[in-house]
C-alpha cells in the first residue's frame, strides 16, 4: 500500500477537479472551454487508474500474467506520452500557437505516433528491475517513453519562449508557479526510476490550469465583465442617436486591426497578450466621457456652433478622468492606463490638430491611435442624428485621405489592406439589424 500513496492522492486530487469541471460545464453552458484541457483531465485519470494497476502488477510478478503485466505498461507507458503531448497542446493552445497548420501538427504528433509504433514493437523485450522502493520498467519502450517526455517539454519551452507573450503576465506568473513541481519530478523519476513521482507533474499542471483559467469563477467573471461594459456603453451610445451597435462594430474593426498589425510584424513589440486584450476590453469605453455632455449638445441635429463644440470636446478629458475615478480599485493598473489613453486620446490627430492636448505622431498612444481609425470608419458609415450615413467607398475614401495627417500610416493602411473583412463585419451587422 506504501507504493501507492502518493498516486492515490494525485488521483483523488485531479477527479475533485475533474467533478467540478465537467458541473460547471453543465451548469454554465454560456462558458467557454477548452477541449484540450478536458481531454488533459480524461487523459491524466487514466493515467492515475494505470499507474497504481502497474505498480501493484510489477510487484506481484509471481501471480500476474506476462502477457497482461507488459500490455498494461505499454497501455501506461502511451498514456504518459499521451499527457505530455495534451499538456503541451494546452500550453500552445494558450499560447495561441497555430496548431492547426502543417508544420505545426507534424512536430506535434508525428512524434507521438512514432513514438507510440516503437514502445509497441519493443514491449515483449521490457524487463521488470528492484529498485530499493520498488521493482520499475526499463527496456527500450520506457526510454522511448522518456525521450518522448523530453521532446515535449522541450518543445513547450520552445513554443514558450517564442510566444510567451500572448499570454497576460498575470496567466504567465500562474503557470511559471508549477514549473519548478513539474520539471522536479520529471526529472527525480528519470534518475530515480524506482520513486514513482510522475503523478505529481501531471497533478501540478492541471491544479494550476484549473485553478488560475479553467474554473467558471474565472470564466464568468470575464465574461460578466464585458457583458457589463458593453451594457454600459450602448447607453451611452445611445444618447447621441448612435444605435448601440457602434460600440460592438468599433470592436469588431479593432480587433481586425490589431489582428493585421501582429501578423504583419508592426508595433509587435507592443501588442503582446496581455496588451490586446486590456485594448479589446478598453475599446468599448471610448465614448464614456458622452455621459457627461448635455442632451442639447449630443443629440443636436444639425452643425454644432463653436461653443457646442468645444462642449463635444470634452467628454475625451471626462472620460478618461472618470475611467481613473472609478475603474482604480477595481481592475488592473494595465487595463487602466490603456482605457484611460483611449477614452482621452481617441481624437488626437497624426499631425497634431486633434484634442485634447494636440499630440502628434507617436506621441499618441498605440491604443489610441488603433481606436481612431475604427471609431471614424464607423461614424462616417452610419447614420447620425446630424447626417446620414456615407457610402462604404467614401467611408474608406475618408480613411485614406487621413493618411498621415488624421490618422497613423500604418495603421490606416493596414485597415484599408484588410477592406474585405471589415465589409464582412459591416454586413454582418447590417443583417442583424
Amino acid at each position: 500500500m506504501l507504493h501507492y500513496k502518493l498516486q492515490i492522492g494525485c488521483m483523488v486530487i485531479v477527479s475533485l477537479v475533474f467533478v467540478l469541471y465537467f458541473r460547471e460545464r453543465h451548469e454554465q453552458k454560456n462558458v467557454k472551454r477548452m477541449r484540450c484541457f478536458e481531454r488533459l483531465l480524461i487523459f491524466s485519470l487514466l493515467y492515475f487508474v494505470l499507474d497504481i494497476v502497474t505498480v501493484y502488477t510489477v510487484n506481484h510478478q509471481d501471480t500476474v500474467p506476462v502477457v497482461l503485466n507488459n500490455s498494461l505498461h505499454l497501455i501506461y507507458l502511451w498514456v504518459i506520452d499521451r499527457c505530455l503531448l495534451d499538456v503541451f497542446l494546452y500550453v500552445a493552445t494558450m499560447l495561441e500557437v497555430p496548431i492547426t497548420t502543417k508544420k505545426w501538427k507534424r512536430l506535434a504528433f508525428l512524434p507521438h505516433y512514432i513514438g507510440s509504433l516503437v514502445m509497441l514493437l519493443a514491449i515483449p523485450n521490457i524487463e521488470y528491475v528492484k529498485g530499493t522502493i520498488s521493482y520499475y520498467s526499463m527496456g527500450l519502450s520506457v526510454i522511448v517513453c522518456y525521450l518522448m517526455v523530453i521532446y515535449y517539454l522541450c518543445l513547450a519551452y520552445y513554443v514558450w519562449k517564442k510566444y510567451r507573450n500572448n499570454l497576460p503576465k498575470r496567466s504567465r506568473v500562474n503557470f511559471l508557479i508549477c514549473v519548478p513541481v513539474f520539471m522536479g519530478a520529471i526529472v527525480i523519476q528519470m534518475v530515480v526510476p524506482d520513486a514513482l513521482i510522475t503523478s505529481l507533474a501531471i497533478t501540478s499542471i492541471i491544479l494550476v490550469a484549473y485553478c488560475a483559467m479553467e474554473n467558471a469563477a474565472s470564466c464568468e467573471l470575464i465574461q460578466y465583465h464585458e457583458e457589463v461594459i458593453y451594457a454600459f456603453a450602448d447607453v451611452i451610445e445611445g444618447r447621441d442617436g448612435s444605435t448601440g451597435e457602434h460600440v460592438k462594430r468599433t470592436v469588431a474593426y479593432v480587433q481586425i486591426i490589431v489582428e493585421a498589425l501582429k501578423e504583419n510584424g508592426i508595433y509587435e513589440d507592443q501588442l503582446d497578450r496581455e496588451y490586446l486584450d486590456f485594448l479589446m476590453r478598453a475599446a468599448p469605453m471610448h465614448d464614456f466621457g458622452k455621459i457627461a455632455v448635455t442632451d442639447t449638445v449630443l443629440q443636436k441635429p444639425g452643425r454644432l456652433t463653436s461653443d457646442e463644440y468645444d462642449v463635444m470636446k470634452t467628454h475625451t478629458v471626462r472620460g478618461a478622468d472618470m475611467i481613473k475615478a472609478s475603474l482604480a480599485s477595481l481592475e488592473e493598473p494595465g487595463y487602466i492606463t490603456i482605457a484611460w489613453q483611449v477614452a482621452r486620446h481617441h481624437h488626437e490627430r497624426w499631425d497634431g490638430l486633434g484634442y485634447p492636448d494636440g499630440l502628434k505622431g507617436e506621441e499618441i498612444p498605440l491604443c489610441a491611435r488603433v481606436v481612431a481609425v475604427a471609431d471614424v470608419f464607423d461614424a462616417v458609415s452610419q447614420d447620425r442624428c446630424y447626417r446620414g450615413a456615407m457610402s462604404l467607398d467614401e467611408s474608406f475614401a475618408i480613411i485614406e485621405q487621413g493618411i498621415g495627417t488624421q490618422f497613423d500610416p500604418l495603421i490606416a493602411r493596414m485597415f484599408l489592406q484588410m477592406r474585405d473583412k471589415v465589409e464582412e463585419v459591416f454586413y454582418q451587422f447590417q443583417e442583424e439589424m
